[in-house]
């Protein structure tokens, strides 16, 4: 039998004073959501997948069908039933009313034999992230001084200010503010049938009211950290009237395990970006290497530590770099970028190709693919004013080189730069908006493009001028491949710890997206320089990012073993 929950519903109403019928069920199917007809023939005939039809067995009113339970059974076997028996119409809303008033869809009334109330009772996946964070019942050494035997919920992976929405039918009976210091914050609850409860913590808003009448998968709030929470999540707990009275359970508050009533997680879908040349089904965890020299020890140490799936190169890089990487995690992806001074002086697509022929070669024949080509090209530093003074200047400029490069490297993938984000600031940087706006057309002509997301705090990590920046180019250039070359937050003002948790969910926020192949973080490491950046320190220890990355690693290992 299909599961009573998130199921699409049809009643099929006595033809006889059809209309009296139809305005005794309108509040009910206006709150629900559903179908009315008086022809059993339309009811199976318009079902859809996990399809209830709610049946009113008046007497006599089916007679051509006789009986109609079993016609219908015959008709569509993969639909439940819910047959409510009703001599009248008033009998009719007296049952409905009381549906109502107790929040509970299918009441008491029987589905396909079952009590509604017994009947198993399902969540729908309450975010759009596939993720769990933390286990019911963890860390019972943190929850204990809370008269707990653990973790009394289950915590789903929710960016601020993502959706929630609600695991089944119901009312919502509380919507709480957050005031008082209550541990769960600004949090929702609603009564669902056969004396389930549910609760969505630490909303940084709620989209619902007390009283409001909520079918599962209808958003309920958005995502946040308020009350008792280090970080942006959502909290789910479980109730079940009476649980805790009859031993069910050991948790006060009739608190019960919401873990094997939960629907299957969302499957990731892939973007529908991906070419065929591009192998991954998941984002990647990148890193830029170490700037101003080899990579040591201990930044490999930061590789291994985080899970680092892709490394970013510049052209300089050592080659016993690349092999050491792929000794590492032999599916290591490698991206090389192509770069070379610029003085402040003009400089012809030839000479820049002259200038890095070589390592190009080099790392082609060591098995190399993806090259980006340039650096942040709206900066004075970097060639704008000189070398070219629009975005549409360079793009001519980028196209020669890849067409130069290509030539002699035709495997390879060339990639747009990431730009230097921001205004622009006399001498410095001309507005990224604007450049990418005149260079549109060499844009779409690269095999891949580049992004750079640097922020400066909470807020502005999810700002689409800030760590959200990705979000532009992908709605710019939907059929594209897209990198995040760099991202980081380099404010000094930041402490290393608050930067690690922004890290980490920056980095829940991309793996869920599904809008980019890779996102390499700025730095693991520099000799000089990007103090407020890099993943270690130079005596070789990890930085409180790259542990907060590192744990969000094993977190994730832990959920998925």
């Amino acid at each position: 039998m299909p599961e009573v929950g998130d199921q699409h519903q049809i009643i099929l109403l006595p033809e006889e004073n059809y209309w009296d019928w139809v305005g005794v069920v309108r509040d009910y199917a206006v709150r629900y959501r559903a179908s009315v007809t008086p022809t059993p023939e339309k009811a199976v005939r318009f079902h859809r997948p996990n399809q209830v039809i709610t049946l009113v067995d008046a007497p006599g009113a089916f007679a051509d069908y006789a009986p109609i339970v079993d016609w219908l059974r015959q008709a569509a076997p993969e639909v439940a039933l819910d047959v409510i028996r009703a001599g009248t119409p008033e009998e009719l809303k007296s049952v409905l009313d009381e549906r109502i008033r107790q929040g509970q869809r299918f009441g008491a009334q029987t589905v396909d034999g079952h009590r509604a109330d017994a009947l198993p009772l399902r969540l729908r996946w309450p975010t759009d992230h596939p993720v769990i964070t933390q286990a019911f019942g963890a860390t019972p050494e943190v929850y204990r001084r809370w008269g707990l035997p653990g973790h009394d919920g289950l915590d789903f992976r929710a960016p601020m200010n993502s959706r929630v929405y609600a695991c089944a039918d119901g009312e919502v009976y509380m919507v709480h503010d957050g005031t008082g210091g209550h541990p769960y914050g600004i949090h929702v609850r609603v009564r669902h049938a056969g004396g389930y409860k549910t609760v969505y913590a630490h909303l940084n808003r709620a989209t619902v009211h007390t009283g409001q009448f909520v079918k599962a998968g209808d958003e309920i709030g958005l995502a946040g950290s308020t009350g008792n929470s280090a970080r942006s999540h959502l909290h789910l707990v479980l109730k079940k009237d009476g649980a805790t009275q009859a031993g069910l359970t050991d948790y006060p508050g009739d608190i019960i395990d919401p873990t094997p009533f939960l629907d299957e997680r969302p499957k990731y879908q892939p973007a529908h970006w991906r070419p065929d040349w591009w192998p991954y089904e998941q984002p990647l965890l990148g890193l830029h290497a170490r700037i101003g020299g080899p990579m040591e020890e201990a930044d490999w140490a930061v590789v291994r530590e985080v899970g680092a799936q892709a490394l970013k190169f510049d052209c300089t890089a050592a080659s016993g770099d690349i092999d050491r990487a792929r000794t590492i995690n032999p599916d290591m992806f490698v991206l090389v970028q192509i770069s070379t001074r610029f003085d402040l002086r003009p400089l012809s697509a030839r000479t820049f190709v002259a200038r890095v022929r070589e390592n190009v070669r080099r790392f082609y024949e060591q098995g190399v693919r993806f090259f980006e080509v340039h650096d942040e090209p709206n900066l004075t530093v970097q060639g704008y004013g000189t070398s070219w003074r629009s975005g549409e200047e360079f793009g001519d400029w980028f196209l020669d080189v890849v067409g130069r490069l290509r030539a002699e490297f035709p495997e390879a993938r060339f990639g747009w730069p990431g730009l230097s984000a921001g205004p622009t600031t006399s001498g410095i940087r001309v507005d990224h908006r604007a450049f990418l706006e005149s260079a549109g057309g060499a844009v779409q002509q690269a095999d891949w493009i580049g992004c750079h997301c640097h922020w400066h705090g909470a807020d502005d990590l999810l700002s689409e001028e800030g760590g959200l920046l990705y979000r532009l180019y992908r709605d710019e250039w939907p059929g594209k491949l897209l990198l995040i070359t760099e991202f980081s937050n380099p404010s000094p003002y930041v402490s290393a710890q608050a930067k690690g948790e922004q890290v980490a969910e920056f980095l829940n926020l991309i793996e869920q997206s599904g809008d980019v192949g890779a996102a390499f973080g700025f730095v693991v490491s520099a000799a000089q320089n990007y103090p407020y950046e890099q993943w270690r320190t130079e005596d070789g220890a990890l930085t409180p990012i790259a542990r907060a990355v590192a744990a969000r690693r094993a977190q994730a290992e832990r959920v998925s073993g």
